[in-house]
């Protein structure tokens, strides 16, 4: 048989700070002898006809597809920083050099990028 192990009783959980509410009969009576208004409750999802049904209120809305267009916007995000970073960086070895950079256009959509002519089917 193996070794058994031995724990110790020591643990890095923590204990959170109890609040006890107030029980919903004490606070009708409070708010009512005081006539205190109504400051708690949940927020108002009303919305105008015109504006139809917001994705975020609507149980039909597929969660998955509305994450999915916040990540393109995200990764979006991301990319232009990117290229505008390299584009920066492009533009100071430019400005820092002499030299002319020179770019070359290829119409890659024509199929003959680099120009050479194909040897099968024989030559023509």
């Amino acid at each position: 048989m193996g070794k058994v192990r031995v724990f110790s009783g020591k643990s890095r959980l923590t204990s959170v700070e109890k609040l006890e509410g107030e029980p919903i009969e004490l606070k009708i009576e409070r708010i009512v002898s005081n006539k205190e208004p109504i400051s708690d409750g949940a927020p108002s999802i009303f919305t105008e006809r015109k504006d139809g049904v917001v994705s975020a209120y609507n149980i039909r809305t597929d969660r998955f597809e509305v994450a999915a267009e916040a990540m393109d916007k995200v990764a979006g995000s991301i990319q232009a920083k990117r290229d505008s970073k390299a584009k920066a960086k492009a533009e100071k070895k430019v400005a820092n050099s002499d030299v002319k950079v020179e770019t070359k256009v290829v119409d890659i959509s024509s199929g003959d990028v680099s120009g050479a002519k194909s040897t099968e089917g024989g030559a023509k």
